[in-house]
């Protein structure tokens, strides 16, 4: 999505179908429009539409302090949710410890990438949402980590390939976005989503990844699964020739094992985890 000195018209222009592809895709009562007040900070219960807005914050706190503590994000990284129906994205903050990040830390920001809300401020990197959001009226829910297996490979530029069952939902293809360093421009912003297409995750080059989803557990669980999958496929390299799965294998496993059913079960097993550590 290229710029120019109208790029801020251009984006509001299309949020309108961005939008509305939001409301569609997922329906929740009293999001139509953000909650701006004073009040909303105070007492984000005191609406039904504050509470809806405070459960979305409480789950990006959630989803970050999970991927923290299984070091597939670190000191940086962060996690979003689109608001439905607005031009609204709730995002961890800058300089809050991603371990123990809270749902009152969580910051909004619009979909260029002006702060809203909040007392920390947003990422230096929020561009990798806002960007990702602007060209997908599907995605509704982004990761931004930084996990080790895959990111070697976009080091050495090859393919990631389906060779984990849970893998199989990459079989689309992961691209590298070759652009080193931060992503914190409209027009880096736009260049990632270009990369990613209509695909399910992209590779920052020697950086990270972002991986999107229609639900924010799709792409915690898929943050997972292309880590996993990554690291599959560089022991199965170091050992011998690899063969990915065939389209059948994929279609197979897709159907096996990315059911909401599935999602939901990876996302428990992580609650329950997190529980656990917690009580030891």
């Amino acid at each position: 999505m290229p710029k120019s000195k109208n790029s801020t018209v251009d984006r509001r222009d299309f949020l309108k179908s961005a939008a509305a592809g939001a409301a569609v895709l997922v329906s929740s009562p009293g999001l139509a429009e953000p909650q701006r007040s004073e009040a909303a900070t105070t007492a984000p219960a005191a609406t039904p539409q504050a509470a809806a807005i405070l459960k979305m914050k409480e789950k990006v706190a959630l989803a970050t302090r999970m991927l923290a503590r299984e070091g597939i994000v670190g000191s940086s990284g962060h996690v979003s949710m689109r608001i439905p129906g607005t031009d609204h994205v709730l995002i961890g903050p800058e300089d809050v410890t991603r371990n123990i990040l809270g749902a009152d830390d969580v910051v909004t920001v619009d979909l260029n990438t002006n702060q809203i809300e909040g007392k920390h401020p947003r990422p230096d990197e929020t561009e990798i949402h806002t960007g990702i959001y602007w060209a997908r009226p599907d995605v509704m829910a982004v990761a931004h980590t930084h996990p080790t297996y895959s990111v070697s490979l976009s080091i050495t530029k090859k393919p990631i390939l389906p060779v984990h069952m849970h893998g199989a939902i990459f079989a689309d293809g992961v691209n590298v976005f070759d652009s080193v360093g931060h992503v914190n421009t409209h027009e880096l912003g736009d260049g990632l989503a270009r990369a990613l297409g209509n695909r399910r995750a992209v590779l920052m080059k020697m950086h990270g990844a972002a991986i999107v989803g229609a639900t924010l557990e799709e792409a915690f669980v898929a943050a997972f699964q292309l880590e996993e999958n990554a690291q599959q496929q560089l022991l199965a390299e170091a050992t011998g020739k690899v063969e990915a799965m065939t389209p059948e294998d994929v279609a197979r496993c897709i159907k096996q094992s990315w059911r909401p059913s599935s999602i939901q079960k990876r996302w428990q097993y992580y609650l329950d985890k997190q529980s656990e550590d917690y009580k030891a």
